[in-house]
């Protein structure tokens, strides 16, 4: 089963079983902007009979070394390969290879490993799953002094040392920047990244706050505008932003 946010070397490459919150992060790494074209899934989910058509061949002494399906591996969470239906109907693997220059190995792991996806297997870089026996491995956010100082604004009590008339300046900055050239799928950059921060605030959720306007922050910003009786563009445009940081005010009436 294809699924057009995950690009793949192959379309034979099955991708239907893998764990959805496991395909939710691989979406988010493969919008980064830094992966873009230049990584693709070389291999992905295999099933349970899949997996045992392999294995049967391999033993027969016609095909290349595959694992037992029914083995229970040491950490007695995973069977047989990585990649294989596991007991719970899903698969927790995909292959990854870089298909155009200008991304080193080193950089796709650092990438992969901010959206919680690992290399599990000993001298494979390229072997990538979301979780180990024990547990799935965290997400992480990379972000600026700016940003932390806007969650500050929409977690805390005002502190005396904030520079309250700083910040509303930068705020009013980008908005003027947004009335000239408003953000739409595909934009990046630190405004995007602020804007995702903020809608975090508000509970639009749209997941880690990388820069990146993809369908996340699209879905986000549908929703802030319905609530805000505002034409659902899914645009950030200047009345938009407004009305993000002045959510009291019902600028749609």
């Amino acid at each position: 089963m294809s699924n057009p946010l995950l690009p793949v070397t192959d379309k034979s490459i099955d991708l239907s079983i893998l764990h959805p919150r496991f395909v939710d992060r691989l979406e988010d790494f493969f919008s980064h902007g830094r992966i873009g074209n230049k990584v693709a899934i070389c291999s992905g989910a295999r099933s349970y009979a899949s997996q045992k058509a392999l294995y049967d061949r391999y033993k027969r002494g016609k095909g290349n070394l595959a694992a037992n399906p029914d083995w229970l591996r040491p950490d007695g969470f995973f069977r047989g390969s990585f990649h294989q239906e596991q007991p719970d109907g899903y698969s927790y693997a995909v292959d990854l290879r870089i298909v155009k220059r200008g991304i080193t190995t080193d950089e796709v792991t650092h990438i992969a490993d901010r959206y919680g996806i690992r290399p599990t297997v000993k001298g494979e870089w390229w072997h990538f799953q979301p979780r180990n026996a024990y547990n799935w491995f965290p997400e992480k956010t990379s972000t600026s002094a700016f940003k932390n100082k806007l969650d500050d604004l929409s977690e805390k009590p005002p502190e005396p040392k904030v520079d309250w008339d700083g910040i509303q300046a930068i705020i009013d900055d980008m908005g003027r920047q947004i009335g000239m050239s408003p953000l739409r799928r595909g934009s990046k950059g630190d405004i995007v990244k602020v804007a995702q921060s903020k809608l975090n605030s508000l509970d639009f959720n749209c997941g880690i706050a990388d820069g990146v306007y993809g369908r996340k922050t699209l879905r986000a910003v549908l929703m802030l505008q319905r609530s805000m009786l505002l034409k659902e563009s899914g645009t950030m445009d200047h009345k938009t932003w407004t009305a993000m940081w002045k959510p009291e005010i019902p600028i749609g009436l």
